[in-house]
């Protein structure tokens, strides 16, 4: 008798268990209606015939038979199979397990039976719903520059299941979870598809393991620049792609008990998210540079379209949680790329070089801040909600003098303070040129440079079309300047004193060959950089010079007696030069190529 009481104590054991599991199982009643109908089902050609006694029909002992019959075969098929068994034949395992799940919830000595055959089956499903789980099917992306830089949404990549094995899976799942094996079944799901995911995403980023914050500290620009690039579009492809695809597997598999299928996606998806908020969260905190300041606008962007999509795949408490972390790491890409854009401002302000550019040509600074300004015009959308709150920067004479884009939006603004920072440093650079003349050449085209960048790009929007006029006007005005600079002494040679003696006429001529010669050998090495503005001054020149010159040639020479012959061939033989001269020597003007008259 011990030994059947300890036999009995051991066998109920397991019973006991998942009986307790499927107790507390949040399908019990659709358990109970499953078992009814079941053996409804298989009971039904056995009912009594109408009218006929029911204990007349058959018997207690012969139900418990009937019941004994269906089960044998479910056990038989447990029994047989084990966790190493292969997946064929899986269709019968389940509705085996279906079997003994019916049975384990009835009344009676065979529901112990049953509880230990489901207890035996679940090591099976669990290696199935693991090799289910591990055959998912991620497209290997070969990513190209060109790829780094669309935002458009991504292609897929996930590590996703096929719709079979989609099926097969959510099979198991729910046998699993009828018998109360929830937990067992989270602990397989999430160790499962977190190393699916973590792959892919290492996969989407070009790194085999995480990058720790040190390490992007020491990085160098080339191997960073690359990896924010990867990370724009990694962060994309990672919420739309492969985050959406895993919450859709784990609705479904987790169909029947939400909240655990809410706990198991938070638990797979953590740790990708926070490497990719970990590595923005290091650009944040790495050195500031210019040269950053785009990608890193782009990183926040990238971070900023994908936030409420992130933030609607979770519930409850990792809802919170992420939403607050992206919004802690936002809040750093845009303190950084603010104080970059100060410092920035800063730079054009303290640059000091006081080396002149040859032939007045384009300032590097000029090139390399309107060209830089003109890639951040691109993001300025995504400028606007990192400066909304920045207080303005700009003097109010500035901000009134702008246009009506100016000061309508932050961007603007903050475009319009780095542009008058960079054209007032113009004006200083000016000052290193001796020669008046070739200080309003440098003026003129560093401005006009400014203007034709302003108006073929995104900053014409953001300066408006008053600041574009007023400052046409000013490339007008350094024209003038320049005019009156180098010209005026030249054509001043040239005007008719009134009864001048034949002496005079001569200096007159030995002083504007001696002046035009020298403006020659120095303005030919000048450079107008645009074509249509260096034509435009040389017809300027060409209205002021070729009257001037053709009213000195045909002004009548003094006649005083018998020597008015001598004088004339005196003051003749001193005019070098005809008017077609003239025309030809000026075509040499503003070419950046110092020549000398022939």
């Amino acid at each position: 008798m011990a030994s059947t009481s300890a036999s009995f104590s051991v066998s109920e054991a397991p019973a006991t268990d998942v009986a307790k599991r499927m107790a507390v199982s949040k399908n019990a009643a659709d358990d109970m209606m499953r078992v009814l109908s079941i053996y409804d089902a298989r009971l039904l050609p056995m009912s009594p015939a109408e009218g006929e006694p029911a204990g007349e029909a058959y018997g207690c002992d012969e139900r418990e038979e009937q019941e004994e019959e269906a089960f044998a075969a479910a056990e038989d098929v447990i029994r047989r199979c084990d966790s190493s068994s292969s997946s064929s034949g899986m269709a019968d395992y389940l509705y085996a397990v279906d079997d003994a799940l019916a049975a384990a919830s009835l009344q009676g000595g065979l529901a112990s039976r049953a509880a230990e055959a489901v207890q035996a089956a679940m090591p099976r499903l669990e290696e199935e719903a693991r090799a289910l789980l591990c055959s998912s099917s991620a497209r290997r992306l070969s990513l190209s520059s060109d790829d780094l830089d669309d935002a458009a949404t991504p292609p897929d990549a996930s590590p996703r299941l096929s719709p079979r094995a989609a099926a097969s899976v959510r099979g198991v799942a729910d046998r699993m979870l009828r018998a109360g094996y929830g937990p067992e079944l989270a602990q397989v799901y999430v160790t499962t598809r977190r190393d699916a995911i973590t792959e892919a995403v290492a996969h989407q980023l070009g790194a085999a393991e995480p990058v720790a914050i040190e390490e992007v500290l020491r990085m160098e620009w080339q191997v960073l620049d690359q990896k924010m690039r990867r990370w724009n579009h990694a962060i994309r492809a990672v919420v739309r792609t492969l985050l959406a695809g895993e919450r859709r597997l784990c609705d479904e598999v987790f169909a029947s008990d939400e909240e655990l299928g809410h706990e198991c996606f938070a638990d797979v998806s953590r740790g990708c998210v926070l490497q990719l908020l970990g590595f923005a969260d290091a650009v944040a905190m790495s050195a500031r540079a210019t040269e950053k300041l785009y990608r890193t606008l782009g990183m926040y962007e990238a971070l900023a379209d994908v936030a409420p999509e992130l933030e609607a795949l979770f519930t409850g408490d990792a809802r919170e949680l992420f939403s607050a972390e992206v919004s802690a790491v936002a809040a750093r890409l845009g303190s950084t790329v603010r104080r970059t854009i100060e410092e920035f401002g800063s730079a054009i302000q303290g640059e000091s070089s006081r080396r002149p550019v040859q032939g007045g040509e384009i300032h590097p600074m000029n090139r390399y801040v309107i060209n830089y300004c003109g890639l951040l015009a691109d993001c300025r959308s995504t400028l606007d909600m990192i400066l909304v709150n920045t207080a303005d920067a700009v003097d109010g004479d500035e901000a009134t003098g702008g246009g009506g884009g100016a000061t309508s939006t932050p961007s603007g603004r903050c475009m319009l303070e780095l542009l008058t920072r960079l054209l007032r440093k113009m004006d200083e650079k000016s000052c290193l040129y001796d020669d008046a003349g070739l200080k309003h050449i440098f003026l003129m085209n560093n401005l006009y440079y400014i203007v034709q960048k302003v108006m073929d790009s995104p900053l014409r929007e953001l300066l408006g079309d008053d600041w574009i006029r007023r400052h046409r006007g000013q490339i007008r005005q350094y024209e003038t300047g320049y005019l009156r600079a180098s010209w005026i002494t030249v054509l001043s040679v040239l005007r008719d004193d009134g009864g001048s003696a034949a002496p005079t006429v001569k200096d007159k001529a030995r002083s504007f060959n001696a002046a035009f010669e020298e403006l020659y050998r120095n303005q030919t090495a000048w450079k107008v950089i645009d074509p249509q503005l260096r034509e435009e001054l040389r017809i300027a020149v060409s209205e002021r010079l070729i009257p001037a010159y053709r009213s000195f040639l045909s002004r009548p020479r003094p006649q005083t007696g018998s020597s008015s012959g001598g004088s004339r061939h005196s003051a003749s033989k001193h005019v070098k030069y005809t008017l077609e001269d003239l025309e030809d020597y000026m075509l040499d003007f503003f070419e950046g190529v110092q020549k000398f008259v022939k």
